[in-house]
């Protein structure tokens, strides 16, 4: 039996690790519940290591979608795409926060002309890579990230002046909003410990530890840090003492299909607030 009751009002996917992702009417997982295409391919620097916006602020305007074509990346008047597989083979180097050492990511480099674009915009010398299958799936990282619609009201209203793009800020793949039009009450994803859509089930994993990302202007890529003032506020009020969390990991039962509209079963620990 459910808690509560919502439905999904928006899904994102996020084909390159750190660029601005996809709003998706539909968000495929496979059979080991993760979404399909979803960080894929990462951004590695100068040094061989795999990077992210927090490094490179300006990789926010890199618009990351998939296209009949292939993968295709949009920063101002430049457009690219590249092909789904193909590239030199390289070795990347992926931080692991568990044992504070990298990790040797096996990828593909996607060539110069992605080079070329992406050092136009951040003014870097970075690589587009496409990560293998196991790079993807690191036990460092996570599915799904979830919010609700009213965390992120309850976001907006506790920034000093309005932010655009708090969505693009968060970087959910799954926005929750009430089933019968009335509000969720905010942050209810703290308490969750399932949700059920269709036959699949969702599980929380983990919090969401916010960092630099969300102060990251994705209009201009330039940082605001009172934006993660904000968060640091409700989360406190929320949490004290604990690090700065906005919204919670998830991972998926199995194959299936997620859509923007579906009813979702919301499972909850009133005791984990």
């Amino acid at each position: 039996m459910a808690d509560l009751v919502a439905r999904i009002a928006a899904l994102w996917r996020y084909p390159v690790k750190s660029c601005a992702g996809e709003a998706t009417d539909t968000l495929t997982l496979d059979t080991d519940g993760w979404p399909a295409g979803d960080r894929a391919w990462g951004i590695v620097d100068a040094r061989g290591e795999l990077t992210w916006m927090g490094a490179h602020p300006r990789l926010a305007l890199v618009n990351a979608a998939f296209t009949p074509g292939g993968l295709t990346l949009r920063a101002g008047d430049r457009s690219l795409t590249v092909p789904l597989d193909g590239g030199e083979e390289i070795s990347a180097r992926g931080w692991n926060g568990e044992r504070q050492d990298f990790d040797a990511l096996r990828c593909w480099d996607a060539g110069n002309d992605a080079a070329a674009l992406l050092h136009a915009t951040t003014g870097e010398l970075l690589r587009l890579v496409r990560l293998s299958h196991a790079a993807q799936r690191r036990p460092v990282l996570n599915a799904l990230h979830i919010v609700s619609d009213a965390s992120l009201q309850a976001w907006r209203e506790a920034i000093a002046q309005p932010l655009t793009g708090l969505v693009e800020r968060a970087r959910p793949n799954i926005v929750l909003q009430a089933e019968d039009g009335d509000d969720l009450p905010p942050f209810i994803e703290d308490l969750l410990t399932e949700a059920r859509i269709g036959e699949l089930t969702l599980s929380r994993t983990s919090v969401c530890v916010r960092c630099v990302v969300p102060t990251v202007d994705p209009m201009t890529g330039v940082p605001q840090p009172l934006a993660l003032d904000a968060l640091t506020q409700l989360s406190a009020e929320r949490a004290p003492g604990a690090p700065v969390q906005f919204g919670v990991y998830a991972r998926g039962s199995g194959q299936g299909r997620l859509n923007v509209g579906d009813r979702v079963e919301l499972s909850l620990d009133f005791g984990a607030g």
